[in-house]
């Protein structure tokens, strides 16, 4: 089941998309499989719903089969989930072109469990949250030297590319791990006892509630960005304020303060710490350089996904589609 409301909207988001399954305890049994992604407010924004006997390969394909008929051949399209392998290898045969990354607290909670170190599983956070491709390889190295078998486990077995920021071929943004899918869940948590039809049911009217709210709050909207951009901005701002810009000519800028000095190049929307072009929304550096050119290079610096304009296109009225 996809809702029309889901596919319209889906050109105007960042194409991260998380995969899971969550078992129903009504008396048919089964699986409910979800796939989501957010919105430019950081909103959870479901795409399709499934309802499966098991978490086969087979039904996996299935459902991500229905998914591309919806959503089409999208460029640039990731794939995040907790490494269930059925997932894993429906997405490399449906979405071929597509990148896929693993939810890295669930790798995280994986270790946890096999090797029972809590410095281990530090070292692993630090070195998959990374935005520098040094600062990733200083603290994987640092695990290698005192935890070899984890090292092992990540590199070989999991997959650096799959979970480390720094390492990763596709645009994930700010998208580390399937909390958007686990959200969505947990607020189905009593539905999913309920008959199958009941549920989806169930999901339509909460999809109906999530849609009409956000799209009323979109249409009254009068700030450039989504509220939450905005908002998450107006703090970066407070901490950019303390910094001290140098130009170095038109695009490109030496902030100096916090912590370390960052180059940033406005033009090619980067910074030496890369957390700006990784998550395509200025940090403090870049909203220092951007601020002294104006108010509006602020906003110029943001993908479009986070512009109110998108977020208004990708709030249509609710009907019910494929």
């Amino acid at each position: 089941m996809a809702l029309g409301v889901s596919i319209r909207g889906f050109a105007c988001m960042r194409r991260v998309i998380g995969l899971d399954g969550t078992f129903l305890k009504s008396t048919c049994k089964g699986t409910l499989l979800v796939s989501t992604y957010q919105d430019g407010n950081y909103n959870c924004y479901p795409i399709a719903w499934g309802v499966i006997d098991s978490k086969r390969d087979e039904s996996w394909t299935w459902f991500l089969t229905q998914l591309k008929v919806a959503i089409g051949e999208s460029d640039g399209l990731v794939f995040i989930s907790d490494r269930h392998p059925s997932i894993q290898k429906g997405v490399a045969t449906i979405f071929t072109w597509a990148t896929y990354g693993a939810c890295y607290w669930h790798v995280g909670q994986n270790l946890r469990n096999r090797f029972k170190s809590k410095g281990a599983n530090t070292l692993f956070n630090q070195a998959a949250e990374a935005y520098k491709l040094s600062d990733f390889r200083a603290k994987f190295a640092e695990l290698e030297r005192r935890y070899p078998h984890v090292h092992e486990y990540l590199s070989n077995q999991v997959g650096v590319e799959k979970w480390a920021r720094s390492m990763f071929a596709g645009e994930r943004y700010n998208i580390m791990t399937t909390n958007i899918v686990e959200a969505l869940n947990s607020t189905l948590k009593r539905a999913r006892e309920y008959p199958l039809l009941l549920l989806l049911d169930s999901i339509v009217e909460k999809m109906v509630e999530w849609f009409n709210e956000r799209r009323e709050k979109a249409q009254n909207l009068t700030s450039p960005l989504t509220p939450e951009c905005e908002r998450r901005l107006s703090h970066v701002w407070g901490e950019a304020e303390t910094l001290a810009p140098t130009q170095i000519n038109a695009n490109k800028w030496v902030i100096r303060g916090g912590g370390y000095d960052a180059v940033v190049d406005l033009q090619q929307m980067t910074r030496t710490c890369k957390k700006f072009e990784l998550e395509k929304l200025p940090c403090e550096h870049a909203l220092r350089a951007a601020g002294e050119i104006g108010e509006n290079k602020f906003y110029e610096c943001c993908s479009i996904y986070y512009s109110a304009s998108y977020w208004r296109i990708g709030k249509p009225q609710m009907t019910l589609g494929k």
